[in-house]
């Protein structure tokens, strides 16, 4: 990457998490003060504004490693600490309320399969929405994406790139807009893919993204107003995905708190527990913006501790790992 590490993906990114929080307290709080949040703090373009970025960073992360259970390792390191930590979170709330039948619950969330049990018998029974965690629908088909991207890689060596990354674009549209009476199908893995591929062209052809990036910027914008005055999704994917890469590598570098570290993962894998406890304990109900308050607090305490205590650690280990098998120590004879 031309500009190296200065960009705007750590800041944007926590932007797009603290959407999706203030997205899901509209429809979990069960308090009309705030059921217009969703409608100015879309958490669908958040989610696609990640996979955007995703496609970006994720192809970027194959290219530059040295073998495929290098990038399996940096993927795995990236993603599971803090997933572990969000399901240990729901499973110490369930033995807070009494709860030991979390084997079901535990056992689809192993396996990214949080669909098949997303409650826990005996928790937030009594809230407007009962699931432990409903965020983690999208981590599946970021492990998904993970998966994929050696063997899309892989085609893109022996076909032509472009071609292979558009075509892949175009069918993802094409299964998002059959699927559009089945919004649960719709928004699983083939009808995200044409955010992520977005990511991986902008990726692939940076130096004409930074050269053009102005005239791309407002080509997307006009793709973005076509598509809320017409409806057509087919508009959005590129529009969506190629406004997200322009604010994270062509405007101006900002720090803000990731100055400090990445917490934006810890933000969208911790807060939907969370925020359940306060509604649970009647406080969104009994002084909502004292609840919403220290929602966020709690939340960003958590973000912080799953960054230092967690995630870095990870991810300094699995890099240490990495660099000890990529040169082993030589024995002397």
């Amino acid at each position: 990457m031309s500009r190296g590490r200065e960009n705007n993906f750590d800041i944007l990114r926590l932007t797009l998490a603290v959407l999706v929080v203030l997205f899901h307290v509209g429809h979990l709080s069960g308090n009309p003060l705030f059921d217009p949040l969703p409608r100015y703090f879309s958490g669908h373009l958040a989610v696609e504004g990640f996979f955007a970025i995703s496609g970006f960073l994720i192809f970027a992360s194959y290219e530059r490693s040295s073998s495929l259970q290098d990038y399996f390792i940096k993927r795995a390191a990236r993603i599971l600490p803090g997933y572990w930590l969000s399901t240990a979170l729901c499973l110490a709330i369930a033995f807070y309320y009494g709860s030991f039948h979390v084997g079901k619950f535990l056992f689809a969330n192993l396996t990214f399969a949080n669909f098949l049990a997303g409650d826990i018998p005996g928790v937030f029974e009594k809230n407007p929405m009962t699931g432990m965690n409903g965020a983690l629908w999208t981590i599946k088909i970021e492990v998904m994406f993970y998966i994929l991207v050696p063997a899309i890689v892989w085609l893109c060596r022996r076909l032509n790139r472009d071609a292979v990354l558009w075509t892949l674009f175009v069918l993802s549209i094409i299964y998002r807009v059959a699927m559009a009476d089945h919004n649960t199908y719709a928004l699983q893995l083939p009808g995200q893919l044409s955010f992520f591929m977005i990511g991986a062209l902008i990726h692939y052809h940076l130096r004409f993204f930074e050269e053009h990036g102005k005239w791309l910027t407002v080509a997307a914008v006009l793709l973005y107003l076509g598509h809320v005055m017409t409806g057509w999704f087919a508009l959005r994917p590129a529009a969506i995905a190629t406004l997200t890469l322009s604010v994270s590598l062509l405007f101006p570098t900002i720090k803000g708190p990731t100055r400090w570290g990445d917490f934006s993962y810890g933000i969208y894998v911790l807060h939907w527990p969370i925020i359940q406890m306060f509604v649970a304990a009647g406080l969104y109900r009994t002084h909502p913006w004292t609840a919403l308050t220290l929602s966020c607090l709690t939340i960003a305490i958590a973000a912080v501790f799953s960054w230092f205590v967690i995630e870095k650690p990870s991810l300094a280990f699995a890099h240490s790992r990495r660099i000890k098998n990529r040169y082993p120590a030589v024995t002397p004879s």
